[in-house]
This record gives structure tokens, C-alpha cells and sequence, in this order.
């Protein structure tokens, strides 16, 4: 009785740690326009290398899109990783003379950027947007706000 006892201790205590290792990011647009985005992430809480960049995300105008897990995130392994920055791109990728910039993080990225974002013609229409990274602990989910200046 005490072996299966522990044993089914041990079993939740291991769905525990999984659980905890889940970590991810939420991405709030409380703008008129679509933000065009890549995360990036790498195995370890503390590392500012881009080990893992995501597909090219489009969040659109008024969205909040969660992701608990990083297994969900396109161009991100099936185990979780520690998102720690976000690539913006100023419109489509088809778009000439696209401009980036990058949040995350404060440790290795400005936590606070202004930026710009054209829509599918690749005319600007917002002019003045800012981006602001609120940051999780190694375990917990991130944050990526997107506002008006």
C-alpha cells in the first residue's frame, strides 16, 4: 500500500513540474492594426540568445491572443521554452523596406519600444504605436502589450 501510495505521489508530482515548465505569452492589441510579429525564445529562463524563432504572427486589431504553452507556437519545439523577446515588423512581409524592431525581456531587450505599422497595402496607418513587455518569472507567462502612443 505505501509503494503505490508514493508512487502516485511521484506521478503527480511530476505532472506538477510539467505543469510549471509550461511557460508562455500573452499578446494584447489594443490597436486599429494588425501587428506582424515573430517570438523568440531559448531553452533556459536566463539566456538572451534567439535559439528558437517563431513563424511570422499576425495579431489582428482588438485581439488578445494567449499562449499558455510555447509547444503551440509555430516554429517552437514540442517542449516548452522560455519566450524572452518579440520581433515587430512595421507591416506584411511582402512589404518593401520593412523595418523591425525588438521587446522583451529587460534583461537582454528594451522592455519599451515606439513603433509603426502599415496595413496589407503597405500604406502606414498607425503612425505612433508602443509596445510594452511585462515580464513572468521562468515559470510563468509573459505578456506583450500593444497600444496606441
Amino acid at each position: 500500500m505505501k509503494n503505490i501510495l508514493l508512487s502516485f505521489v511521484l506521478v503527480l508530482l511530476s505532472f506538477a513540474g510539467y505543469s510549471n515548465g509550461s511557460r508562455g505569452i500573452e499578446i494584447i492589441n489594443r490597436t486599429e492594426c494588425d501587428i506582424y510579429l515573430q517570438l523568440r525564445g531559448a531553452r533556459e529562463c536566463q539566456n538572451c540568445e534567439a535559439e528558437f524563432t517563431s513563424c511570422v504572427i499576425v495579431i489582428p486589431s482588438g485581439a488578445n491572443v494567449p499562449y499558455p504553452n510555447t509547444t503551440t507556437i509555430c516554429g517552437f519545439p514540442s517542449s516548452p521554452v522560455f519566450v524572452h523577446s518579440a520581433l515587430i515588423y512595421s507591416g506584411p512581409r511582402d512589404c518593401q523596406r520593412l523595418e523591425t524592431w525588438v521587446v522583451g525581456t529587460p534583461k537582454c531587450y528594451p522592455p519599451e519600444i515606439e513603433f509603426w505599422s502599415s496595413h496589407h497595402g503597405c500604406e502606414r496607418r498607425c503612425d505612433c504605436l508602443r509596445a510594452r513587455w511585462e515580464p513572468a518569472d521562468c515559470e510563468g507567462i509573459a505578456r506583450l502589450i500593444i497600444e496606441p502612443c
